[in-house]
């Protein structure tokens, strides 16, 4: 639409300056049959004169005075008749000076406008520009959340199983050896209390006690690997998070009206405030130090 008002402002000005040219040359036309026109009548002036001239010569003295006063009102009457032509001229040509600066005004104007809604494109160009590079690094964000999600899901699936296999040989070491001393006993409730919750969801693994070949883990390692679980899961809901946040991002600017930004929009966006899911991924990861 700036394009098209700019061809427009340029067309105008074309057409104007053509006008200008115009009336310049219409102007220039009728000074010179002016100046014809003032010359033939001094001419016939000039020819009146020697007429007068050589009647004057051959008439007696008195009519030579009537004669004398004729001529006097003849050449008042030409100069005045001269004198009104000229006015004239000097009236035409005055106005037509002022028509062309008022012409010479406007076009100045519409240039200064031209420019102004040049500089305008030019900004609004750029702007067009960083808007779509802020665009296509949001793309590609959101791809690589996408692609880390997925990883830590697959992880997340493999220590689930991981877990579920410890959980099976936890409970064939405990239904094998009954009478473990007490603090034993009270080291497996806790690692039980741990992770009751972890093994609701979690698909029971069939492991055969016959098998040499079985894993085998301590106490220790099992909490440790419940805990990694927990912090995959953390991180999976970190990364959903992030991606709910972008995409409702590039949705907002995407349904947002157009207009030129703020200087203080244009200024660098402050971080993300933490989230709740971010503050619970840190706790784990303290508690596990």
């Amino acid at each position: 639409r700036l394009e098209l008002e700019l061809e427009r402002l340029r067309l105008d000005r074309a057409n104007r300056a053509q006008q200008d040219s115009q009336h310049k040359q219409e102007l220039e036309l009728m000074e010179d049959v002016w100046r014809g026109e003032a010359q033939d009548l001094l001419t016939q002036i000039a020819q009146l004169q020697e007429e007068n001239k050589a009647l004057v010569d051959n008439l007696s003295p008195k009519s030579l005075t009537i004669t004398q006063e004729e001529i006097l009102r003849q050449e008042a009457g030409m100069s005045e008749r001269e004198r009104q032509v000229m006015k004239k001229l000097k009236e035409v040509v005055d106005k037509q000076r002022d028509e062309l600066r008022a012409k010479d005004r406007e076009l100045t104007l519409k240039n200064q406008d031209v420019e102004a809604l040049q500089q305008q494109l030019n900004r609004l160009m750029k702007i067009n520009h960083d808007l779509r590079h802020k665009v296509t690094v949001m793309d590609a964000q959101g791809r690589a959340l996408i692609e880390q999600k997925a990883e830590l899901e697959a992880l997340l699936q493999t220590r689930e199983q991981e877990t579920g296999k410890l959980r099976a040989e936890a409970g064939k070491s405990r239904d094998k050896s009954p009478r473990q001393p007490a603090h034993n006993q009270e080291e497996k409730g806790k690692a039980e209390a741990l992770s009751e919750e972890d093994f609701l969801d979690s698909e029971p693994v069939v492991v055969d006690v016959n098998d040499t070949s079985r894993p085998r883990f301590t106490l220790q390692e099992l909490r440790d690997v419940l805990h990694e679980r927990n912090e995959l899961k953390a991180k999976v809901f970190v990364l959903q998070e992030e991606l709910a946040y972008y995409k409702s991002e590039e949705a907002e600017e995407e349904n947002a009206p157009f207009s030129p930004p703020s200087p203080a929009l244009q200024q660098k966006p402050a971080a993300q405030p933490e989230s709740s899911i971010r503050r619970l991924f840190s706790l784990f990861s303290r508690d596990k130090r």
